[in-house]
């Protein structure tokens, strides 16, 4: 149970950090198209030897699942990169994180009929609470650039939502999944950068380094494995609870780290998000039984 806890609490702040890593690289001027190609390219060569193992199309895979997940991929990062650079870290995390799974039940229902209970229903209403606390002031300023951000990112949740439903129904295991979309990523990015062209190679080596590491190998292939994890030790429902934690902890890294203060509104979306998250994955069950 300890090695299940310390798993997920990994996975929690390199999550976490991530947003805030991405926003220091927009603020760096990396591109999205190297942000991504560090993202994917790193885990892909990390989680080889699980990819290989699967195939390049598992047998078990329904081809709609592996299209749905790569909502997850190229897309995911690249949209992420392109908001971010004006869209604060509070922002990102009250949305793209909270959203997911409200999306991702709507999803459930409408193509497999999933129902949920009064604990999910619940946090669905708080999310979308939350995610309103952040729209709203902006549609009443009418900031239409800062909206424009803001449908990036729930494009971003969106995505992350297909990953989330489709993987459900692949039959692979959570290095398999992150291991084939991280190849097919990197691919896609590839194709893209050959006809628009990288600046990596005028970058300094630390740079590289660092998102490399920041990017690819902690949030792409260790946050994975460290999640795969929990879920065996602590189980799917108890383990998703800890999502949760995601929204607060990225917007106390971003202040920490790039001084980017929340203002009250803010806190109050990021507060009702990440109740509305606990509630949605069942997090009070337990102590009420």
């Amino acid at each position: 149970m300890a090695k299940g806890y310390l798993s997920i609490l990994t996975a929690v702040i390199i999550w976490a950090g991530w947003m805030v890593a991405t926003r220091f690289a927009v603020n760096e001027a990396v591109a999205p198209l190297d942000l991504a190609l560090l993202r994917y390219g790193v885990p892909a060569v990390c989680l080889a030897p699980w990819w290989l193992q699967c195939g390049l199309l598992p047998k078990q895979t329904p081809l709609w699942a592996l299209i749905m997940m790569m909502g997850w991929g190229a897309p995911f990062v690249i949209f992420m990169a392109m908001a971010m650079e004006t869209a604060p870290v509070a922002h990102v995390a009250a949305l793209v994180p909270s959203m997911m799974p409200l999306i991702a039940a709507g999803m459930s229902f409408a193509l497999f009929g999933e129902r949920f209970g009064v604990s999910e229903k619940t946090g669905f209403a708080l999310i979308a609470t939350g995610a309103l606390l952040v729209i709203a002031p902006m549609i009443i300023r009418g900031e239409s650039d800062a909206l424009g951000n803001i449908g990036l990112l729930l494009i971003c949740a969106s995505g992350w939502a297909c990953f989330s439903v489709a993987f459900r129904r692949s039959g692979l295991t959570p290095p398999q999944a992150a291991g084939l979309i991280c190849l097919y990523s990197t691919v896609a990015v590839l194709a893209l950068l050959s006809r628009t062209g990288s600046s990596l190679s005028d970058m300094d080596w630390s740079v590289i380094a660092f998102h490399s590491i920041a990017q690819g190998l902690l949030s792409g292939a260790v946050a994975t494995i460290a999640f795969g994890f929990s879920i065996q030790k602590l189980g799917a429902a108890k383990a998703s609870s800890f999502s949760a934690l995601v929204p607060g902890l990225a917007a106390v890294i971003g202040y920490l780290w790039l001084r980017e203060e929340p203002s009250l509104t803010d806190i109050m979306a990021l507060g009702t998000a990440s109740l509305g998250v606990a509630f949605a994955n069942r997090a009070f069950e337990p102590l009420r039984a």
